[in-house]
């Protein structure tokens, strides 16, 4: 399934064993809930339709899609009380003009640290500022692990950019970029250091700002370089690019906090609520399948009415559960949403 781990036991499809069904497994559920035990939701019913298909394979689609869908339709829902706290940056970190030569070293590179509950990064591009023409590796580091490998290109004495897939980093530890270049890097500056803006960098007193680079409200970025990769994280920082620019993106995933693993699916109110709404939601999809089945049974042609009863049952609970999560989701989720103003002016909290 593509989604979270933790969503994918969100709910479970039985409890039970049920000899007159065809098969399917027992399903763990972290909420406590399971889909036969929603009135109109008989493993009878399910596996009586629609025999293209088992009882497991409809279930992980309509969760598959009930997850997707629950996560696009409170995101909606949100947006009526609450507000975005940062503008989606798209662009570099790191100009194109550059001065000397950087000193000698093994590892030069970039620095970004960032704690922004729900914020990720992603990089679809690094340009090199280099003295020669060369392949060179970038090595993407976290605080313990060598993550990500590059091969970049360089182009003597002026910007070469190497596009690469979208990487999707989550803002919650440092990140290295760094490459072990044969020629040296350029110097080159990381913001324009206009409009009164002032570089820092300090991951014990963040220090996200509003200038007019923009990633700055998302991420504090250094330049680095060393010789000893094991003693990275005291490495002299500053306020150089040291030949590199990263092109990317930093947005935030709204819904990514609802799913972590301190969720409490059966014992906290909002956690639960999101089980129940996924729970509905999920219903709602094996509903349709039950009713466009080709297949010619009983429930096909006495049951409908039943079904379509069972739906907007569905339907109706979860659109209250949404309405209340929106209402009801704690701001300490998230680093990315606030509470609009009654006066209908934002108010905008950031943690600096």
């Amino acid at each position: 399934m593509s989604v979270p781990v933790c969503f994918e036991e969100i709910i479970g499809l039985t409890r039970t064993v049920d000899p007159c069904s065809d098969a399917y497994n027992v399903t763990a559920s972290i909420s406590g809930l399971f889909l036969d035990e929603l009135p109109g939701m008989s493993l009878r019913i399910i596996s009586d339709t629609d025999n293209s298909t088992t009882i497991m394979e409809k279930y992980e689609r309509a969760l598959e899609n009930g997850i997707l869908s629950f996560k696009t339709d409170l995101m909606r829902e949100l947006m009526s009380y609450k507000q975005p706290t940062r503008k989606r940056f798209s662009g570099d970190i790191g100009g194109k003009g550059f001065t000397s030569k950087l000193g000698a070293a093994t590892y030069y590179g970039q620095r970004m640290y960032s704690d922004i509950r729900g914020g990720k990064f992603i990089l679809r591009g690094v340009s090199l500022i280099l003295d020669s023409t060369e392949a060179v590796n970038l090595e993407i580091y976290d605080d313990y692990d060598l993550l990500y490998t590059y091969t970049l290109m360089s182009e003597t004495g002026r910007p070469n950019k190497t596009d690469i897939a979208p990487l999707e980093l989550d803002l919650n530890t440092n990140y290295y970029f760094l490459i072990n270049p044969v020629g040296t890097p350029y110097r080159n500056k990381l913001t324009c250091g206009c409009g009164g803006f002032h570089w820092c960098f300090d991951p014990d007193h963040t220090c996200y700002k509003t200038s007019r680079d923009g990633w700055t409200e998302w991420a504090m970025v250094a330049g680095v370089s060393g010789d000893d990769l094991d003693d990275r994280a005291n490495w002299t920082r500053c306020k150089d690019a040291n030949g590199m620019i990263l092109h990317g993106n930093f947005e935030c995933n709204y819904v990514d906090s609802l799913c972590t693993i301190e969720s409490d699916f059966a014992n906290n109110p909002v956690d639960a609520g999101i089980a129940w709404a996924v729970l509905y939601r999920t219903a709602m999809f094996m509903s349709t399948y039950i009713l466009d089945t080709g297949e010619v049974n009983r429930y096909s042609l006495l049951g409908v009415e039943q079904i379509n009863e069972s739906m907007l049952n569905y339907s109706t609970r979860y659109g209250e559960i949404l309405t209340w999560l929106a209402q009801n989701l704690e701001d300490d989720r998230s680093d990315c949403l606030c509470c609009k103003s009654p006066m209908g002016f934002g108010k905008v909290s950031q943690r600096l």
